[in-house]
């Protein structure tokens, strides 16, 4: 009886251990754009809630759109408490990635953003020359630091502005929760943002399409090409869908922090591959910024790997470094 018991037990263990995972997807809209979450899970678990609740607590820390979030108290100079841990994190590594950047990646750069009419106030006139010297005033981030709890601003009209970094952020804090709940293969994307761990339903690395600059803000967009991911992360900052167009000449949402003006050269997105998201994120948003010559030059320097889609002449071309070309499929 005793053997029969036994017997029984490792039967029922390898059955346990040879059921397949079973696929699920989360879709939905945060942070001011769309999320997809899929993820494999033998005993199929539904963590709806769980993503909701992740969400909701990092947008009280971060967001610009919420009146009473942790980020606007700072902006304000009103009183807060302490620094949550997302926060920490997010401004730690949006410090070294301003400094590795050159300061071209600046999370300081938010009062030029609104003056150009690409924060939460839309159809404001362009800022000129002057106001514009003026403002670059209190850009900078080497005027910023954290000391323990508490952030210290040079001057008091200095403000942080995280969306550039946070929704890549995002992707890596969600991905962290599947990793805490042992799921092995699951691909998140927030607005764009993309990391892959392990592989899909049919066994098979993630493929992930990145899309031609040609559609308008409201349409679906062909693919330009498509990668294979596993234990990677894409950040893509585009110039080709937030723009203005003054006197003939196409403008970016993209402030450059050196000229306070956005950058207005022929790069019209840059696709940045690492292992965690916030730093494809950010390094996308820096890459963007500078331009294709200097991107190459960056990223060498750093040991990024990108895809860059630019218009030279009016017909649409490519670039790839080496480690990028080898997650593209055929």
């Amino acid at each position: 009886m005793r053997h029969f018991f036994i017997l029984c037990l490792l039967i029922s263990f390898q059955a346990f251990s040879q059921k397949e995972p079973v696929f699920k997807s989360l879709q939905g809209t945060a942070q001011g754009t769309t999320f997809s979450i899929t993820y494999g899970d033998i005993e199929r678990r539904d963590f709806t809630a769980e993503i909701d609740s992740l969400f909701k607590f990092i947008d009280r820390s971060m967001s610009l759109w919420d009146k009473n979030s942790l980020i606007t108290k700072i902006n304000e100079n009103r009183p807060y408490n302490t620094l949550d841990p997302h926060f920490i994190r997010v401004f730690d590594r949006g410090m070294e990635i301003s400094k590795l950047s050159g300061g071209y990646f600046d999370i300081t750069v938010g009062p030029l953003v609104k003056a150009w009419g690409f924060g939460a106030k839309k159809g404001l006139p362009h800022p000129d020359k002057a106001q514009i010297d003026s403002l670059k005033n209190f850009v900078g981030y080497q005027k910023i630091k954290r000391k323990d709890q508490k952030i210290i601003k040079a001057k008091p009209e200095m403000q942080i502005d995280f969306n550039a970094i946070a929704q890549g952020y995002t992707v890596d804090v969600m991905a962290e929760f599947m990793n805490s709940k042992n799921i092995k293969n699951y691909l998140v994307e927030i607005g764009g943002e993309v990391r892959a761990q392990g592989t899909n339903a049919e066994k098979k690395n993630w493929r992930v399409g990145i899309e031609k600059p040609e559609k308008a803000e409201d349409e679906e967009a062909d693919m330009q090409i498509v990668v294979s991911l596993n234990g990677q992360s894409l950040g893509t900052s585009g110039s080709y869908r937030k723009f203005f167009v003054r006197d003939g000449k196409k403008y970016s949402h993209s402030i450059d922090p050196f000229t306070g003006e956005p950058v207005s050269h022929s790069v019209l997105s840059i696709t940045v591959l690492t292992k965690d998201c916030i730093s494809a994120d950010a390094f996308a948003k820096a890459l963007l910024v500078v331009g294709l010559d200097k991107a190459r030059k960056m990223a060498q320097k750093l040991n990024i790997d990108f895809y860059s889609i630019y218009e030279e002449n009016g017909v649409l071309k490519t670039y790839a470094t080496k480690g990028f070309q080898k997650i593209i499929s055929e």
